[in-house]
C-alpha cells in the first residue's frame, strides 16, 4: 500500500514539470506570444464604455536569456491605459520562454513585433464606429474625419517603429509575428 501512495505522489509532483514544459514559448512557436497577451488583456469596464479607438499597436519586444521579455516598446500614439494594459499583458510570458541553446540563439540579438489591432467603438457616440448608408451628410463626415485620424495613428505607428532610444533608423531587422485583433463594438 506504501509503494502504490508513494507511486502516486510521484506522479502528481511529477505532472507540473510536464505540463510545464509544453507551455515554453521555443522558437517553433514564438507566436504563440499573442496568446498570452490576449488572455492578460485587461481594460475596466468604465474604461470600454469611453474608449473610441480604432487603430492598430506595433509591440516591439527583445527576449532576454533568462527568458523574459527585454528592450520593450510600444508604439507612442495610444492611450495610457492601453499602453499599460498591453505592457502588462505582454510581460505576463515573462519565464515562458524556452532556455533550451537553440531557443536562445535563436532569440539572440532578434526583435520581435507583435500587430494588435485595437477597435473599440462604444464610446463613440454615434453608431457603432462603421460607415452606414443611410445617414446625414453632416454625420458621414463626422464618421470620416474618425477614419480618417485611424489611418493617420497607423501611420504613426509604423514611423514609431523605426524610431529606436529617440533616433530614426532606416530598416529595422526584425521578425512579424501574426496580428491579434482585440476588441469590441458599441451599440
Amino acid at each position: 500500500m506504501k509503494k502504490i501512495t508513494s507511486i502516486i505522489i510521484s506522479i502528481f509532483c511529477i505532472i507540473p514539470f510536464i505540463s510545464n514544459a509544453q507551455d515554453k514559448l521555443t522558437s517553433s512557436n514564438v507566436y504563440d506570444v499573442s496568446s498570452y497577451v490576449s488572455d492578460n488583456f485587461k481594460l475596466k469596464d468604465k474604461t470600454l464604455d469611453t474608449l473610441c479607438l480604432y487603430t492598430t499597436v506595433f509591440i516591439k519586444f527583445r527576449i532576454s536569456e533568462k527568458g523574459n521579455i527585454d528592450d520593450l516598446t510600444l508604439t507612442e500614439r495610444i492611450p495610457d491605459v492601453i499602453k499599460k494594459a498591453l505592457e502588462k499583458a505582454i510581460k505576463s510570458s515573462d519565464g515562458h520562454w524556452s532556455n533550451l541553446k537553440t531557443d536562445i540563439e535563436y532569440f539572440a540579438n532578434k526583435s520581435f513585433i507583435l500587430p494588435v489591432v485595437l477597435f473599440y467603438g462604444k464610446g463613440c457616440g454615434e453608431g457603432n464606429g462603421e460607415l452606414e448608408l443611410n445617414i446625414s451628410d453632416e454625420r458621414r463626415a463626422r464618421e470620416y474625419r474618425r477614419l480618417d485620424n485611424t489611418v493617420r495613428s497607423a501611420n504613426y505607428a509604423v514611423q514609431d517603429l523605426l524610431n529606436s532610444n529617440g533616433k530614426s533608423v532606416n530598416m529595422l531587422e526584425c521578425v512579424i509575428l501574426s496580428p491579434l485583433s482585440i476588441g469590441a463594438q458599441g451599440y
